[in-house]
């Protein structure tokens, strides 16, 4: 299983992947641009060989850059959705010309669900075929709040259905946990295994976003914690990698950043958790669906 952790591009994009290689990462995600800001910063190529240069000497396995803060891709307001598809388009490319493996976004929000559900797989569709994978756009699970789309798993599937195979799926723990997965209740992980089967399937989930989560379940808010210090625990984490981490490429942690420990502290038991995996005989297994289930 390959680990990193959501790191900072600050003194240029290779620097993130020193930082990667002094924590013990063999996985990263980055944002390729400033993510709360509209503007673009031109990337030299001198400094898009020297990622790649670094990529093969830290040997850091798998990379994800993380869409920025401010495109809602199921904007009604169409001046926004313009922006933020070009914006999309724009580090897509970018991501590309780095070598990287995934980009992963949220999939915005919307007053009218069906209306933002359609314009999100229409801009979608047109994403990809301008630039087929990869990297590989990934749509994560979201906590539900503000309009969100994508809190339901289900709601979720039918999305990468209708994008017919180009798109993947990032989970996020806390999210789901907001969004009302228990995820330290077997029943809920095999709800969540249903719902999966039944809709994209298991080999969409491309990557994890290992996160505890600072608000019950069911909250509807969208707020990391340290691992193991959350509502979600480190037995309900170490539960839902048991049955779902061998099915990705890798874990990423997008922990809180507050104090220097912190990063060295949630990886290391990050590892811990996975090390009990290996440990655990037999291995759980993702549950299959229900008889009738199946895409709509």
């Amino acid at each position: 299983m390959h680990i990193g952790m959501h790191l900072s591009i600050a003194g240029g994009l290779p620097t993130s992947l020193a930082r990667a290689h002094s924590l013990g990462c063999s996985a990263l995600q980055i944002f390729v641009q400033n993510p709360r800001a509209w503007g673009w910063r031109p990337v030299p190529t001198e400094e898009i060989a020297s990622f790649r240069e670094n990529r093969r000497r830290y040997g850091i396995n798998v990379i994800a850059a993380h869409l920025s803060y401010l495109p809602n891709l199921a904007a009604n307001d169409e001046p926004l959705y313009r922006r933020s598809w070009e914006r999309l388009r724009a580090e897509l490319a970018l991501a590309q010309a780095l070598g990287l493996d995934y980009l992963v976004c949220h999939p915005g929000h919307a007053v009218d669900p069906e209306e933002g559900r359609q314009r999100l797989i229409s801009g979608l569709h047109d994403a990809v075929s301008a630039l087929p994978p990869p990297p590989l756009i990934l749509l994560e699970n979201t906590a539900g709040q503000k309009n969100e789309l994508g809190a339901s798993l289900t709601a979720l599937g039918e999305i990468l259905a209708l994008c017919q195979g180009s798109v993947g799926l990032c989970l996020d723990t806390a999210h789901a946990f907001a969004a009302g997965y228990n995820l330290r209740q077997v029943k809920h992980r095999r709800r969540l295994g249903r719902e999966l089967a039944a809709g994209p399937g298991l080999a969409a989930l491309q990557l994890i976003h290992l996160n505890d989560s600072l608000y019950p379940c069911g909250s509807r808010r969208d707020r990391h914690w340290h691992l193991g210090q959350g509502h979600i625990g480190r037995s309900g984490l170490q539960k839902f990698l048991c049955e779902y981490a061998a099915a990705t490429a890798a874990v990423i942690l997008e922990t809180p950043k507050k104090e220097p420990a912190d990063d060295p502290r949630n990886l290391a038991l990050a590892k811990d958790l996975a090390a009990s995996l290996v440990r655990k005989t037999p291995a759980v297994r993702p549950p299959k669906p229900d008889p009738g289930a199946g895409r709509r």
